[in-house]
């Protein structure tokens, strides 16, 4: 493994440089991915690779399940990383990793971040597909992401996502967007308004219950 990797002062200006879980885990990922390819049970790994799971990321940033849920979702969502379940475990792929890499004929600053070449096939292959989440033979484009975002919220989506991802049946269906879809007007049948009201339920329920057990006219005759 190569030993150390390169960060421009423009990561400062990044969108996810605040977000202490993003940055950390994306920094993490960097650090982790293959700098070679390599095979890996039977499969070609390309190069700034890592196969991993929620479980062992979290474990390794000392970060939770739900952190690197949310964290790798962003990464996605800004086309940072993609990510593709196997039998073997998430393959996830740093886009443009060779930026990040110490070479002999290194990408100079004045070139645009937007005209780079993207070195690896798998990284043209996952950009024309232009897929924000992937699992079995099941994909979700970023326009059906924001089609969902209009109604649902990222956590009601990716929560969503993850469910049909872990059914043992999802091989029946022939479209992620239109059963993420069902499944959320289910779910979440008010929409992004479906969490706040059930959070606003709860805390209407542990108010009665503390008012409830500080009346002192509970057991007063009204009479």
């Amino acid at each position: 493994m190569s030993g150390w990797v390169k960060l421009h002062r423009q990561i400062l200006e990044w969108e996810w440089y605040s977000d202490n879980n993003c940055f950390r885990l994306f920094l993490h990922l960097l650090l982790k991915a293959n700098h070679k390819e390599r095979r890996f049970k039977g499969m070609e790994l390309e190069i700034g690779t890592i196969v991993t799971s929620r479980d062992l990321l979290a474990r390794e940033t000392g970060l939770t399940g739900q952190q690197i849920r949310t964290a790798l979702n962003k990464l996605i969502l800004t086309n940072e990383i993609t990510s593709v379940s196997s039998p073997q475990g998430t393959i996830i792929q740093i886009v443009n990793y060779e930026k990040y890499q110490l070479a002999t004929n290194e990408i100079t600053n004045e070139q645009p971040t937007s005209n780079q070449r993207i070195t690896t096939n798998n990284n043209v292959k996952n950009n024309k597909e232009n897929t924000y989440r992937r699992f079995a033979h099941l994909s979700l484009s970023f326009q059906e992401y924001d089609k969902l975002s209009e109604t649902w919220n990222a956590d009601q989506i990716n929560t969503t996502l993850d469910e049909i991802e872990n059914y043992k049946k999802n091989s029946q269906y022939k479209s992620l967007f239109l059963t993420a879809k069902k499944w959320l007007g289910k779910n979440f049948p008010n929409g992004k308004q479906t969490e706040l009201s059930l959070d606003m339920q709860f805390t209407r329920n542990i108010l009665a219950q503390l008012n409830e057990k500080d009346d002192p006219n509970k057991y007063r005759n009204n009479d």
